[in-house]
Formats: C-alpha cells, sequence, structure tokens
C-alpha cells in the first residue's frame, strides 16, 4: 500500500512506539504498514487515524492518487 503514514507520524511528532501504544499495534505493525510490507484491515485504518487526528484518506493515499480520482 502507498501511504503516508510515516510522514504523518513524523509531522505529529509521534515515534512508532507512541504510535503502537495509541493504537495497541506492535511497533513490527506499523514499521510494516509504513514501508508497505503490510495492508492494514480497515479497523486498523481507524485506530491509526484516530491516533493521528487524520482522515483515513490523508494517511493512507498518495496526494497524487488523490487528485487523479478526483480527475
Amino acid at each position: 500500500m502507498n501511504n503516508n503514514l510515516k510522514e504523518t507520524r513524523l509531522k505529529r511528532g509521534m515515534s512508532i512506539s507512541e504510535l503502537a501504544r495509541r493504537t495497541g499495534l506492535s511497533r513490527v505493525a506499523i514499521t510494516n504498514i509504513e514501508n508497505g510490507r503490510s495492508n492494514p484491515l480497515e479497523t486498523t485504518i481507524h485506530s491509526i487515524s484516530v491516533a493521528l487526528e487524520k482522515e483515513p484518506h490523508e494517511i493512507f493515499f498518495k496526494q497524487s492518487v488523490i487528485q487523479e480520482l478526483q480527475k
């Protein structure tokens, strides 16, 4: 999955450990999602979105994809 998770997390000044604590996910799971090695479930997307105070599409879709879909 092409996502902005790492960028969003860093902009919020949040470590992987802090995001893991807030979501109940493991640090490995978050790292795998950030690096595109794992596709999160809908419940995981929701948990991450709540923890980062962002809409899911702001985290899990690159801006170029969003722009293309709006055409």
